[in-house]
């Protein structure tokens, strides 16, 4: 995006011979955000796909004091009349209509369409290519896989999975996971 002049990351995964991503220097880990914090760091975002890890780093660095940026690709077309909370990341020609409202810490990645009057809970991930049609309601934690479509109205609970290319008709419980057009639900798991 080119707004900003320092860019830091940190990884738990990274050993010392992997001090690198991308063109980017792994500045530390995790345990590591309150010192960069002290160096003039003000910012965060994470990058992890996973909902619960996401969650759980987002938290993590609320605590060490730095603040949520929410990073929107300049391809992306969103309505001044719609929302995106603090952490989300818009990625490149994902659209977002009027009065459609993004949690906190979402990805709503590339080219997927969130129409008018959409409600995403936070932490959620909406995979490249989803469609969801006016109305659509999708829980935290929920993942939406590639290229699925939700029909409009629909209800999508929290930490629900659906799979790519899937058509949700009317709802998938909290902790399904559904597949297939139609979507039908194949796994019930517990919330942890």
């Amino acid at each position: 995006m080119g707004c900003f002049s320092t860019i830091a990351f940190v990884d738990d995964a990274a050993s010392a011979t992997e001090r690198n991503l991308l063109s980017f220097r792994i500045e530390g880990r995790p345990g590591d955000l309150g010192i960069l914090r002290e160096n003039g760091f003000t910012l965060f975002l994470v990058s992890i796909g996973a909902n619960k890890e996401r969650a759980r780093c987002f938290d993590r660095a609320l605590r060490s004091g730095l603040a949520p940026a929410t990073l929107v690709h300049p391809t992306a077309v969103i309505s001044p009349f719609a929302g995106v909370g603090d952490g989300s990341v818009v990625m490149a020609r994902a659209v977002v209509n009027p009065d459609a409202r993004i949690g906190r810490n979402c990805i709503i990645n590339t080219a997927a369409v969130i129409e008018h009057d959409c409600q995403i809970g936070d932490h959620a991930h909406i995979s490249p290519g989803v469609v969801l049609a006016g109305g659509v309601a999708v829980g935290s934690f929920a993942h939406i896989g590639a290229g699925a479509i939700a029909l409009p109205g629909a209800q999508i609970g929290e930490g629900a999975v659906v799979g790519a290319g899937a058509v949700v008709l009317r709802s998938v419980p909290a902790w399904a996971t559904a597949v297939g057009v139609p979507a039908k639900r194949i796994l019930t798991k517990r919330a942890k």
